[in-house]
């Protein structure tokens, strides 16, 4: 099991970083665009909000994937440094399995509600919401292969591991 997640966790991780550049950047150029045509040139852009969200809306579920997986997440460290190395290793074990399941949870359920509502269509662009929709289930499966990688690298490792080496 962890020879299929080594692999496929950091192939993920080196597709998800830049997918969230990318992303934050192209939303700056809609909001800049935006700025600019409503205000310099008064002619608003009808699309510029819509896209705008959408693409904040990946780039929060993705980033927030590449930040689990970096134990980047904001963290207790009053509580698990205050404890044993043996009681913070369990504790890494159970928050790991915990997400695991929150996410395996948040993926189905997300990826439920992205088909159910996937005929309805965007006010400005029309595109259909299934495309929003998706951001939620895709985080969320990302997020699930890191949880289940750290899980088995807290498994089998006697010290705390909170994220993944760079």
């Amino acid at each position: 099991m962890k020879a299929l997640l080594v692999p496929v966790s950091s192939k993920l991780r080196s597709w998800t970083r830049p997918a969230v550049f990318v992303l934050s950047g192209v939303m700056f150029l809609v909001v800049l665009a935006q700025v600019i045509f409503r205000y310099v040139l008064e002619h608003p852009l009808p699309w510029s909000e819509e896209l705008a969200r959408y693409l904040m809306i990946w780039t929060a579920c993705l980033a927030a994937a590449d930040a689990y997986a970096k134990g980047a997440h904001v963290g207790v460290t009053l509580v698990t440094g205050a404890v044993n190395p043996e009681v913070r290793r369990w504790m890494f074990l159970g928050v790991h399995l915990s997400v695991a399941v929150l996410m395996g949870v948040v993926c189905f359920q997300g990826a439920k509600l992205a088909l159910l509502l996937g005929g309805q269509r965007s006010p400005a662009m029309g595109l259909p919401m299934s495309w929003a929709y998706a951001a939620v289930p895709a985080g969320a499966a990302v997020t699930l292969v890191h949880a289940i990688r750290l899980f088995f690298e807290q498994w089998h490792n006697s010290e705390a591991v909170c994220g993944l080496e760079e």
